[in-house]
């Protein structure tokens, strides 16, 4: 597996033709407001524009972006922190691995992860002062781009290779979804979706439990691919 966001450290890190393409995770939380203002100063992350102390409540919305630092990458990381409209003791943070966009890094994005220290510095950052048990649940979401001369879907989950005819209109299928009962691994809902004529995009989400640290992206990334890899075959 190439373009891993821990490294390419993956079950599969020695297959070429497997892109992870994206992958997000989204944590909730309760803790006293001032815990999540301490949170995102120790983080060194930004307030979102336009929030901050009301005379009816503290706005900690904060937001970073992060790029790879040694072996990480190419994904680079952007988090915010927002509360929950009408209950500011809970909190929801996205971490979400991308793709860096073509041409040079906007300066914005650089400052950013000056001031948290890249990643996975600033993972290590908001374990160290995240209020309350660093054991979390999350909501997680991985985006693989599969050649098919690797892997292919298993037979009852391909693509109809031979289009439809409804009412004298040619109808092409190019994408398919499931629901998995129960789960495989963390992966609950799956997609598929032709993006060429041998690539496929495959989208698995769900819920894992893990531990915050520095290593998340490469737990993340290792225990989706290993629940939806059990609905592909070798070719």
């Amino acid at each position: 597996m190439k373009s891993s966001a821990g490294g390419g450290s993956t079950p599969e890190a020695g297959k070429s033709d497997v892109t992870l393409d994206s992958l997000e995770a989204v944590l909730r939380a309760s803790a006293n407001p001032k815990d999540w203002g301490k949170l995102t100063e120790a983080a060194g992350m930004s307030a979102i524009p336009g929030t901050g102390k009301s005379r009816t409540k503290a706005d900690y919305s904060a937001y970073f972006y992060a790029l790879p630092t040694g072996d990480r990458g190419p994904l680079y990381l952007y988090g915010d922190l927002r509360p929950v409209p009408g209950a500011e003791t809970n909190a929801q943070l996205k971490l979400r691995w991308e793709m860096m966009p073509e041409g040079p890094t906007p300066e914005r994005i650089k400052s950013s992860s000056r001031a948290v220290g890249g990643w996975p510095k600033v993972l290590q950052r908001i374990a160290a002062a995240w209020p309350g048990n660093k054991a979390v649940s999350v909501d997680v979401t991985a985006t693989f781009v599969v050649d098919e001369a690797t892997y292919r879907p298993l037979r009852a989950l391909r693509l109809k290779a031979t289009p439809s005819s409804v009412r004298k209109h040619r109808l092409t299928q190019t994408a398919v979804a499931w629901s998995v009962d129960p789960p495989s691994g963390p992966v609950a809902q799956l997609s598929i979706a032709r993006l060429r004529t041998t690539e496929l995009v495959l989208v698995a989400s769900g819920r894992h439990a893990l531990t915050l640290g520095p290593d998340i992206a490469t737990e993340l990334e290792a225990a989706v691919w290993k629940g939806a890899r059990n609905f592909l075959e070798a070719t």
